[in-house]
């Protein structure tokens, strides 16, 4: 699946048009089109602006692999910080 392709899923997957997008992050509609399709790349700036907009992952939407993200809202910064202490100590993950 190239760039162009996860962006459309990401932007039908929330029901945005192509003309709002385009109003969102400052270009025009027949460009997002063009991302969509792989006729152009988006700037970083324009690509940022659209992770952004979508709530995607930025590796998902540049690469097509996706981390796995705990949301940690509700967690003391004191179990944070056990947490990082154990992840520090094992040599395979990489901080």
């Amino acid at each position: 699946m190239t760039i162009g392709e996860r962006l459309k899923i990401a932007r039908e997957k929330l029901n945005y048009s192509q003309e709002y997008v385009s109003k969102v992050v400052g270009t025009h509609r027949t460009t997002i089109g063009k991302y969509e399709n792989n006729e152009c790349l988006p700037s970083l700036d324009i690509i940022m602006k659209l992770i952004i907009l979508y709530k995607e992952d930025a590796n998902y939407i540049l690469y097509g692999k996706s981390r796995k993200i705990l949301n940690i809202d509700n967690v003391s910064n004191q179990v944070i910080d056990k947490i990082y202490y154990i992840l520090s100590k094992d040599s395979r993950i990489d901080l």
